[in-house]
């Protein structure tokens, strides 16, 4: 039996600014002094130190985020201790952080540091990180105004303008930032889904399927953007 369908007449989405999240994570160890559970006195308890720094650290965004910036801070895991009636001798804790800015970030990053450092030492514990702040940073994806302004330009030719549409912002990340650190640049999505042929399902997914009847849509978007920016950035040299 054949089943068909209709031949994808493709989306893009794109929009000017930031469109996907700077990221990186850290990781944490309050370090205290381990002893009887039955003589909290004579320990210096990392757990409360540790709890009290997840607490604290959620006022970072509830309180300092800057209302035009957008961030997630989340503790992702925390481990210490392996006996039930001992108090442990050290914490660690982790998790990741991100922003649509990549200064945001930074700034978060700053702020992550003192307030876990700062919690260690009021509960007479120290706090060392694995990490430094520069360490495993990826920039956010900003997309270039007139790149932007190009390719919907380009999309609309080629798709229709019911097809080119203005993409979400959201907290997911992607290197290609890296490249717009460095020259003007422009990230965009082409749709893929087809409920037909099962390409229903998010890109994480261990059921993801593309619907390859896109793939050739895919090459002549971006033959035709790459064309008309250079017929019209570069001056023919003429026999």
């Amino acid at each position: 039996m054949h089943v068909s369908h209709e031949k994808p007449t493709g989306r893009i989405a794109s929009r000017s600014g930031p469109l996907l999240a700077a990221v990186c994570t850290f990781e944490a160890r309050i370090e205290g002094k381990g002893g009887d559970a039955a003589e909290p006195h004579t320990n210096v308890d990392p757990i409360l130190a540790a709890s009290l720094s997840i607490l604290a650290l959620q006022q970072l965004i509830s309180r300092e985020l800057d209302l035009l910036d957008c961030q997630v801070l989340s503790v992702t895991s925390v481990k210490g201790g392996t006996t039930l009636n001992l108090t442990p001798s050290y914490v660690v804790l982790g998790g990741s952080l991100r922003s649509h800015t990549t200064e945001g970030l930074k700034q978060l990053q700053k702020r992550v540091k003192e307030v876990i450092e700062g919690q260690a030492a009021v509960h007479r514990c120290n706090a060392y990180f694995y990490r430094t702040e520069e360490d495993y940073l990826l920039p956010a994806v900003v997309n270039d105004e007139v790149m932007h302004q190009h390719v919907v330009r380009v999309g609309k030719l080629l798709l229709g303008p019911e097809n080119t549409q203005v993409a979400n912002k959201v907290m997911a990340s992607e290197d290609f930032a890296f490249y717009q650190e460095v020259i003007p640049g422009v990230m965009f999505g082409i749709g893929v889904r087809n409920e037909q042929v099962g390409s229903v399902h998010p890109l994480h997914s261990s059921h993801f399927f593309l619907d390859e009847a896109v793939l050739p849509i895919r090459a002549a978007l971006h033959t035709a953007i790459a064309e008309m920016y250079l017929d019209e950035h570069q001056n023919p040299i003429l026999p």
